[in-house]
């Protein structure tokens, strides 16, 4: 299981467990909690904690749900990170909205807003709005950056010391002394299991289970051609590989010509 459905499992469970404590003791909605007893009984307090409720639920299911998907490979893992993302966007909105339809600020005992208060609870609701707006673009805009970091593929730096390889957020080095053997492969055992790694639609990095069991460090791009199989002296097994076939030569040739002068 990867650490991005631990965080999707985990929060998925936390929120459902918040949102059904808030419904059964609304004090742990913030600020209702801190009210007094006075402005306490201005607030619509039965329709406030029934949407924080959904909405923590629905979403905390839906997390789930997402993370036993991305564990089961019906989706992938980055595909995962992007739904938590929109769901936890989405979860504000009514979050927000119903802090200032339930509220009661500015309200008589009654429940009549005043015409200062029907004023500030406008400039208010714009406020809000414009909120609500930002933090939506901010997390669309996130969404396709997240998206390109993790289909750019590995990049790879060589030398004579060691081959320096990232991608992903993952990296590894090898030193070119411990390099034990190296093959090229244009089929593999293929992947068993992903165990700390990050698959996207173009591009397998990180840490992964072979089907032969072996555990290997991957950082290949599915349309990259032939693999450049690494063993080395501590157990390492590594499978590189560049976006296009015709790159994915030029490193193999590089790769050979600095392990084997």
């Amino acid at each position: 299981m990867e650490i991005f459905d631990y965080i999707n499992l985990g929060l998925g469970l936390l929120l459902i467990v918040v949102g059904l404590l808030c419904y059964r003791n609304p004090n742990l909605i913030n600020p209702y909690g801190g009210m007094s007893p006075e402005r306490k009984a201005l607030v619509d307090i039965e329709g406030l904690k029934r949407v924080v409720a959904i909405a923590f639920c629905a979403t905390g299911f839906l997390l789930i749900v997402t993370a036993t998907l991305s564990m089961t490979k019906v989706i992938g893992e980055m595909t995962g990170v992007y739904v938590m993302i929109a769901l936890v966007t989405a979860m504000m909105v009514p979050l927000f909205i119903a802090m200032w339809r339930y509220n009661g600020f500015g309200r008589d005992k009654e429940n009549r807003l005043s015409y200062d208060a029907k004023q500030r609870e406008k400039k208010k609701n714009k406020i809000t709005i414009w909120v609500v707006v930002i933090i939506t673009l901010l997390s669309l805009a996130l969404i396709p950056i997240l998206f390109f970091w993790g289909n750019k593929g590995p990049k790879y730096e060589i030398s004579s010391d060691c081959i320096k390889v990232k991608g992903g957020g993952y990296h590894a080095t090898i030193l070119v002394a411990d390099i034990t053997s190296d093959s090229v492969w244009e089929h593999w055992p293929g992947i068993a299991l992903r165990t700390n790694g990050m698959s996207t639609n173009k591009a397998n990095m990180g840490h992964f289970r072979l089907k032969n069991d072996e555990n290997c460090m991957l950082f290949i791009h599915k349309d990259g051609g032939p693999l450049l199989e690494l063993r080395t002296a501590d157990g390492g097994l590594y499978y590189l590989n560049c976006a296009k076939e015709e790159e994915t030569l030029e490193m193999i040739e590089q790769v050979k010509k600095e392990i084997k002068p």
